[in-house]
């Protein structure tokens, strides 16, 4: 048997953001393909409203502006990528603008979840310990 080597002691750990986006309704597919293309392993959108006063849309409710939130998990490495990317994209029109924002997550349970929520490659090849204890 070989000896028990911890998943962070022979591979990189990569810290994750929790990623919310809000945007107007009909955006959210959009940004839930930028994403994707930024390695998230998945993305929820979800329905909303905005958090203006009723009174302020004519008293109507179905005057509220219609909404979509997007949430994902990436990689911290992949945010500024991301990021740049929503920027672009809010600049385009007024239907396409928006706000982004993350929050770290600190801590998840287990390896088999870190490798998801991190789209880590199952053929991901562990680091090399120490390059000069390989040479000598």
């Amino acid at each position: 048997m070989s000896e028990f080597v911890p998943y962070e002691a022979s591979h990189r750990l990569r810290k994750l953001l929790f990623v919310v986006v809000i945007v107007n309704y009909g955006q959210g597919e959009a940004i839930s393909a930028l994403a994707h293309e930024n390695e998230a392993f998945f993305t929820i959108v979800h329905y909303a409203k905005g958090t203006a006063p009723r009174d302020f849309y004519a008293l109507s409710s179905s005057a509220m502006p219609k909404k979509e939130a997007v949430f994902t998990i990436l990689r911290e490495d992949k945010w500024l990528v991301f990021k740049n990317q929503l920027k672009e994209r809010f600049s385009v029109s007024a239907i396409s603008k928006g706000v982004a924002f993350t929050v770290p997550v600190d801590a998840v349970a287990g390896v088999s979840i870190y490798k998801t929520l991190s789209n880590t490659r199952i053929f991901e090849k562990p680091i090399a310990k120490n390059k000069e204890k390989n040479h000598g």
